[in-house]
This record gives C-alpha cells, sequence and structure tokens, in this order.
C-alpha cells in the first residue's frame, strides 16, 4: 500500500501550500543525508521529497486527494481481513464491537498495587522512626 504522504509530511488534508512547504523544509532538516547519518535517512528522505513534489504541485495534489478518497471509500465498502481472498464476503452482524477494557483494568490495577506499596512502605518508615 502506498503510503500518505499527508502523515508524511505531518499536515493535514486541509493544509495551504504555505504549510506544506514549511513542513517539508523542517523535515528536509530533519532527515538530509547530509546531516543525518541514519542509514535509513536517503530511503526516508525520498518519500519526504516525493510528497512535497506530489502535494506542492496543485493538479497532482488534487488527483492524489481523489485517489485517496477512492480508496476509503472502497475500503469502506469492502472490507475484508488481511490474508484472505478477494471474494470474501464477512458476515454481517448486529452486535457492536466491544472495546478491549483489558488495559484499562491493567492500569486501574497497576494504580491500587503501586497506592498499597506506597502505603506499606510509609507505614514501615513511621514504625521504624517510632522505636
Amino acid at each position: 500500500m502506498e503510503e500518505d504522504h499527508y502523515m508524511i509530511l505531518g499536515v493535514d488534508q486541509e493544509a495551504t501550500e504555505e504549510e506544506i512547504k514549511q513542513a517539508y523544509h523542517r523535515m528536509a532538516r530533519i532527515y538530509h543525508p547530509d546531516k543525518n547519518h541514519h542509514p535509513r535517512t536517503l530511503e526516508y528522505f525520498k518519500k519526504i521529497r516525493a510528497a512535497f513534489d506530489v502535494l506542492s504541485d496543485r493538479s497532482l495534489r488534487a488527483t492524489y486527494d481523489r485517489s485517496l478518497s477512492r480508496r476509503s471509500s472502497s475500503a469502506a465498502s469492502n472490507p475484508r481481513p488481511a490474508g484472505t481472498h478477494p471474494g470474501y464476503q464477512s458476515r454481517q452482524t448486529d452486535q457492536l464491537e466491544t472495546p478491549d477494557i483489558l488495559p484499562a483494568i491493567c492500569a486501574v490495577g497497576g494504580v491500587l498495587v503501586g497506592l498499597f506499596m506506597g502505603f506499606g512502605a510509609f507505614k514501615a518508615f513511621n514504625s521504624s522512626n517510632n522505636n
């Protein structure tokens, strides 16, 4: 899948030409191969340059935006799990997806454990000072 040029430059789809230009200069200063010697810098800098070339040209940007809207509408109308064949048809169910609450439970549990440990340390510290 092609990468999103807006995401590469870190701008919104409604960004002005000036905002796109500023974002390109900011990213170029960070990822230019003469400034950054990481092995993947040249590859990423080419992506930044390609994104700027498309988004800075009005006609190319309009064509790109149309292709984005076509991709998003086709993906929304024909979702299929990764690794399935194109003829895959999913079952439609009337159930709502439930959010995964395990991370929230773990976070709350971690906070409670931290409070109890802190309270135990506080009691131990105070009891040792009283003797």
